[in-house]
């Protein structure tokens, strides 16, 4: 799979009206980039240690957290205000900054309300982030993550199908286990995914099976290979995500939302059962007829019980060490330190639901692709209840849906997460969710990962706790660009496939620790294509390292935005980045509190290109803020297409220093669309 930022689309915006650039003030050099220096420090810094536990979707227990009201917080921001006044000294208002929503070629099915929707009011997009942030904060079960993921891709889950679920899960007696409710679920969500392929043929069904996850490959460069060759690759690929587009347009996706749903809820449920009362579990029920069978292919150690059911296998687990090998259509141990491999929480073709649930030990998961929480036409869910875990899997995998839902949740223990592509939260087609709980985390990917969207697709990470590290990045050179950088698109990223199918949706939220972001190109709260990108992070003293269109950068006509609500952070990425919009695109970088540093090379620190809006706010604190290239940063807007670019930097608070075109307490305009303002709290120029 190819891609590249390229030239700007031809069409035009409308006039946006000019004002009169002031001389620019002499710019002191900027402070050179610090990247490993600042990851080493950032890294020492990250070891307190973590709370106790706490269950899934329930933080009590855990260390004080801050209020999830980030939308709360921007509304009473001073940076609104001030705003307001840049905008008026660039003779413009907020229904001045609009881009049209027709700008590709044709319109596509898989356009979101969500970006038109900011495309047309981009001034919005944080407070949309924010909002959507809070809302995952707030609620505590799966299913409810899953309907707010739903929700924002325009998908409606069938409230019929979810009562005849409750309704069919409800224990029959006092005895009931887990799978008197996980059983007759698992039949009805199948039922579901079933309907939601019924409009496609035969050969249809088997061209997503096999050439799905191509869309979304990638290659690991080789210089020595014959440029023919590749470009003869390229136009196969280009010819397979045509096919593969025209296929997905016809898969019902409310019906796989509504499978996902209907798992959910009964994850949710069999949970406290499980708990409560563990070592009922291996008894025969024979309302489900089952049967006790033997297989040491699919699990060794401490089993308690294999069984043959209408869904599946199904393997309990004892409370000793048990090694599990995929294939299962259900797995529920209640403790041990357990060793998981192969597709494992693994939903496939050929089993469309396949559900995990660890209650506690350290646990090791070596994952296949399309595995650990993964939805391949289908619905996968994983969900580890206790212990420091280490999860190692290849692409798809960690929470990811590809035409499906996949889940991962992580309830206490200071675990490690190494996955390829598309994993730790993706979507694409589908739904992926990863969401922990609690512990001093590393999660580290190579490519589209870390809360990414992609084209009908909706990706989540959720870290509610905890001093964590998120590495994307490191594979796959950037062979466009440079070949000494890598992709990343990841950590709050959505993508689409341009120039025929819009994005998606990818936000990532951590609700306190000191965290560490290192993502290379593109990532950090970002998008591509009609996509909508973003990173909340509510309290830590946080690093975000990268190298280009990260840190609230939007590329292509597209929104994106990176919100950080407290603690002294550090930004460092070399261009198009921190608060920069490029081609008809937004890109805001809003810091509500702490004394930060920002430091960058050029094109970012409210930069707009191309018709582009660029922001970087901070409310607060006394900031730093460096660059090596002072004609197209601290407030950069150019003129392209006959009409212009607009970059706004706005600092509300504290004694703050420059090495660029800006100073402390001072307005200045730096192009003929760009403006920066140094205020105390909203408070008038000087």
């Amino acid at each position: 799979m190819r891609f590249h930022a390229g030239p700007p689309v031809l069409q035009v915006v409308p006039p946006v009206r000019q004002v009169v650039p002031p001389a620019r003030p002499t710019a002191s050099p900027a402070a050179a980039l610090v990247t490993l220096l600042v990851v080493s420090l950032a890294l020492a810094a990250a070891t307190a240690a973590a709370s106790g536990p706490a269950g899934v979707g329930d933080h009590d227990g855990a260390v004080d957290l801050p209020a999830c009201d980030s939308s709360e917080l921007l509304a009473a921001s001073p940076a609104a205000g001030v705003l307001d006044e840049a905008l008026r000294a660039l003779a413009l208002t907020h229904d001045d900054l609009s881009f049209r929503t027709d700008y590709a070629d044709q319109p596509d099915s898989f356009r979101i309300a969500a970006v038109d929707r900011l495309l047309t009011h981009p001034l919005e997009t944080e407070t949309y982030v924010a909002r959507f942030a809070d809302e995952i904060c707030a609620v505590a079960s799966l299913e409810e993550l899953l309907g707010v993921c739903a929700r924002e891709l325009d998908l409606v889950i069938d409230a019929p199908a979810r009562t005849e679920a409750t309704e069919s899960m409800e224990p029959r007696s006092a005895g009931a286990t887990a799978l008197d409710v996980l059983l007759p679920a698992m039949r009805l969500a199948t039922d579901e995914i079933a309907a939601a392929f019924d409009g496609l043929t035969e050969e249809q069904r088997r061209f997503i099976a096999l050439h799905a996850p191509s869309i979304l490959d990638e290659e690991e460069f080789d210089p020595d290979r014959p440029i023919d060759e590749r470009d003869r690759e390229a136009e196969e690929e280009e010819a397979l995500a045509d096919e593969l587009l025209h296929i997905a347009g016809l898969v019902d996706y409310d019906r796989l939302a509504t499978a996902g749903a209907i798992i959910a809820r009964a994850v949710d449920s069999s949970i406290p059962l499980v708990m409560d009362d563990p070592m009922s579990l291996p008894r025969t029920h024979t309302d489900h007829e089952l049967k006790r069978t033997a297989s040491s292919r699919l699990a060794s150690g401490d089993v308690l019980s294999i069984m043959e059911t209408e869904a599946g296998t199904v393997i309990i687990g004892g409370p000793g060490r048990t090694t599990y090998r995929g294939g299962v259509a259900l797995i529920i141990d209640v403790g041990g330190d357990d060793v998981y491999e192969g597709d494992v929480a693994a939903a496939l073709r050929d089993l469309p639901i396949s559900i995990v649930i660890d209650l506690a030990g350290n646990d090791i998961y070596r994952g296949d692709p399309h595995s650990l929480g993964a939805g391949f036409m289908g619905i996968g869910v994983l969900v580890d209840l206790e212990g420091d875990d280490v999860y190692t899997s290849g692409d798809f995998s960690l929470g990811a849906g590809l035409f499906g839902v996949g889940i991962l949740a992580d309830a206490a223990g200071n675990d490690s997460y190494s996955g390829d592509t598309c994993t730790e939260g993706a979507g694409a087609f589908g739904i992926g969710i990863h969401r922990d709980e609690d512990g001093n985390d590393v999660y580290k990917a190579a490519l589209f990962s870390q809360a990414f969207g992609f084209v009908g697709g909706a990706g989540l990470l959720h870290d509610v706790t905890g001093n964590d590290l998120y590495f994307a990045g490191g594979k796959y050179t950037d062979e466009i660009r440079y070949f000494d950088h890598y992709i990343s698109l990841s950590q709050g990223f959505g993508f689409g496939w341009r120039p025929d199918a819009s994005g998606g949706i990818g936000i990532l939220v951590d609700e306190a620790g000191n965290d560490v972001y290192v993502s290379d190109i593109f990532g950090q709260g970002s998008s591509y294509w009609f996509a909508v990108g973003g990173l909340v992070d509510y309290s830590g003293n946080d690093q975000y390292v990268a190298y280009q269109y990260a840190q609230g950068a939007g590329t292509h006509i597209t929104v994106a935005a990176l919100v950080d609500c407290d603690g002294d952070d550090n930004y460092v990425s070399k261009g198009v980045s921190q608060g920069c919009g490029h081609d008809l695109a937004i890109g805001i970088l809003h810091d509500l509190a702490g004394d930060d540093s920002y430091t960058c090379h050029d094109l970012s620190q409210a930069a707009g290109n191309a018709n582009g809006i660029g922001l970087l706010m901070d409310d607060a604190g006394n900031d730093s803020y460096s660059v090596r290239n002072p004609d197209n940063t601290h407030g950069y807007g150019n003129l392209r297409r006959d009409y212009g670019s607009v970059g706004i930097l706005l600092d509300c608070g504290g004694t703050d220093s420059y090495s660029g075109r800006g100073s402390d307490n001072t307005w200045w305009m730096g192009s003929m669309h760009g403006v920066g303002v140094d205020v105390e709290k909203g408070g008038g120029a000087e």
